[in-house]
């Protein structure tokens, strides 16, 4: 059996990326809120699978379905007309929100400089420095002995 410490490790955090953006946002697919008519769908196989697939009498889930079927179809055309036209957000956000074409086509109008580049953190002995020099203070944390 080991003997543990009463106390938690301490864990420092060590900034080795840095924590910003780019000066751009990945895009992807923009989808309509909500679940594409998932419910009405389980409620339709749950009664087919009761009425062991009759479809009579799971006509008005059959029914539900399909309006929700067409009206997610609707939104779905309202929601790449707004993307074509270039209205800010959604309908559920109000247009508070930017997506992800819009936000890079404002950060190619106003780019941040050096956002996201190179050099990090430079962990690298330079030839002036001595090797016994703890440059990156870690000679006293726990770890494998090399």
């Amino acid at each position: 059996m080991r003997n543990r410490p009463l106390q938690p490790r301490k864990v420092y955090y060590s900034e080795v990326v840095p924590l910003v953006g780019k000066n751009e946002v990945v895009v992807r697919k923009q989808k309509v809120a909500g679940s594409a008519c998932t419910q009405e769908l389980q409620a339709l196989f749950g009664c087919l699978k009761k009425w062991e697939y009759d479809d009579l009498p799971c006509k008005s889930f059959h029914g539900a379905y399909m309006r929700c079927i067409e009206d997610s179809e609707v939104q779905a055309a309202k929601n790449t007309e707004r993307l074509r036209k270039g209205t800010l957000g959604d309908e559920t956000s109000d247009g508070k929100s930017l997506t992800a074409a819009q936000l890079n086509k404002i950060m190619q109008i106003h780019p941040q400089p050096d956002l996201g580049k190179r050099p990090y953190r430079v962990m690298q002995r330079l030839p002036n420095y001595s090797y016994a020099d703890d440059l990156f203070h870690r000679k006293n944390k726990p770890g494998k002995k090399s």
